[in-house]
């Protein structure tokens, strides 16, 4: 079985867990939980890979540690869940993300042991946590265009850039 068709088939456990993440994020910042959200399932895909973070300085950008076809799924999943909550993704790729919200939070590092233990607890595969991680953040783009906080489309696109962002950064410090 394909991981999107598994992930579909326990959605509801990931997604009652992707719900109580979001109560592990600041909640006063939706722009900036949203790039946590996304950062922290771009670290867990960094985290499968082969790469052996403790040996690259902190804030190094990896180029090829995480596959194209790895991101290929992500994409697949995000447009996936934006078609079924009734956000069109289409042009998503050609928004333009505000410059306030392209960097890279570190401090997803923070959240990594309440995320893991959230999962955890969730009885959730580590194959999933990325799945989490990036519903938790859809859920917030979808919040902020029903309370008009946010443009979805702007949304969506922060969502896949800070998932790659994430993915690709070598973070400050190594929790898990």
């Amino acid at each position: 079985m394909d991981i999107l068709k598994s992930v579909q088939k326990d959605y509801a456990i990931i997604n009652k867990a992707a719900g109580e993440f979001l109560y592990k994020l600041s909640g006063n910042n939706i722009k900036k939980d949203i790039t946590l959200a996304a950062e922290m399932s771009g670290l867990k895909l960094l985290r499968t890979s082969k790469v052996d973070l403790s040996q690259v300085a902190p804030g190094v950008i990896l180029l090829g540690a995480i596959p194209d076809e790895t991101y290929k799924i992500m994409d697949r999943f995000i447009m996936g869940w934006a078609i079924s909550n009734w956000i069109n993704p289409l042009g998503v790729g050609k928004v333009n993300i505000p410059d306030d919200v392209k960097d890279y939070l570190p401090e997803v590092t923070q959240l990594e042991i309440p995320f893991a233990d959230i999962c955890e607890q969730n009885s959730i595969n580590n194959d999933y946590y990325p799945f989490v991680a990036a519903s938790a953040a859809l859920k917030l783009v979808l919040a902020g265009k029903k309370m008009k906080l946010l443009d979805a489309k702007i949304g969506l696109a922060m969502v896949l850039y800070h998932i790659i962002s994430g993915s690709k950064t070598v973070p400050n410090q190594t929790y898990h």
